[in-house]
């Protein structure tokens, strides 16, 4: 069974995430509601549950029976910009690269909801939702704070579906993997689904993206099944790991076996 909540208390704030426009272009809420009220053809099966003056720049969604709020709509002041180290989807950066900065609309957990944000339906439905958005909006990029990731919108909307659809967890952008000076490969944003992250030794033949991989593929098996209650072998992608957490379950430590 999926893991289904985490054991940090994350701040409202890193529980949603930033859907990012070029200055000028966010969304005001009769755009908002035109989508939520023609998307049930495409897949959003969602409504505006409660719509408050326009000039207030926030509305809150009903989506899969639980609310959550977009703010910073137009003509609102835009939400804050959250930090990222990790960018997931994107060309090349070039010429053509943004050069200001965006603003954002945050996606959110409302009050009532936001103590279970780390809940397997919670996030499931705001992802899903906020991939739905991402389909309808000419949005710059989708940042989710937890991991720092920053996510071009059409991968970011292709993955999350995809899960949601049965598929592979999105560990490159729901999570962020980083390889350390000894080749090792550490997770951030992985405690946000299970309460621990995960450093994975690297492997014998010194193959970085064979490295990568494997991670991204311990991060599903984490995200479905959680910590281990204490060392366990499991064969991964071909691969047979060792698992062991430590740090009181915050850790897993992962590598191959002999």
């Amino acid at each position: 069974m999926e893991a289904s909540v985490s054991t940090r208390a994350w701040p409202v704030a890193d529980e949603a995430f930033a859907l990012v426009f070029a200055p000028g272009t966010r969304p005001d809420l009769a755009t908002i509601r035109r989508i939520v009220e023609e998307g049930g053809n495409d897949g959003l099966v969602a409504r505006l549950s409660h719509e408050p003056p326009a000039e207030e720049g926030w509305v809150e969604i009903l989506a899969s029976g639980l609310t959550f709020d977009l703010r910073g709509l137009a003509p609102a002041e835009a939400g804050p910009l959250p930090a990222t180290s990790q960018r997931y989807g994107f060309a090349p950066a070039g010429k053509d690269a943004p050069t200001t900065p965006g603003e954002a609309v945050i996606l959110g957990p409302a009050g009532h909801i936001a103590a279970g944000a780390g809940l397997a339906p919670v996030i499931r439905t705001m992802a899903g939702l906020a991939a739905n958005l991402a389909l309808h909006l000419p949005l710059r990029e989708v940042l989710w704070p937890p991991a720092r990731s920053a996510m071009e919108p059409a991968y970011f909307a292709r993955l999350v579906l995809n899960w949601l659809a049965g598929g592979a967890f999105p560990a490159l952008g729901l999570t962020s993997l980083a390889r350390a000076p000894d080749g090792s490969v550490a997770s951030e944003g992985l405690a946000f689904f299970t309460g621990a992250e995960m450093q994975l030794e690297a492997g014998p033949k010194g193959d970085p993206v064979a490295d990568i991989k494997l991670a991204v593929r311990l991060v599903d098996y984490l995200v479905a099944n959680g910590v281990p209650p204490g060392e366990v072998d499991v064969s991964i992608g071909g691969e047979q790991l060792v698992l062991e957490p430590a740090g009181q379950g915050r850790k897993i430590w992962a590598w191959r076996s002999e």
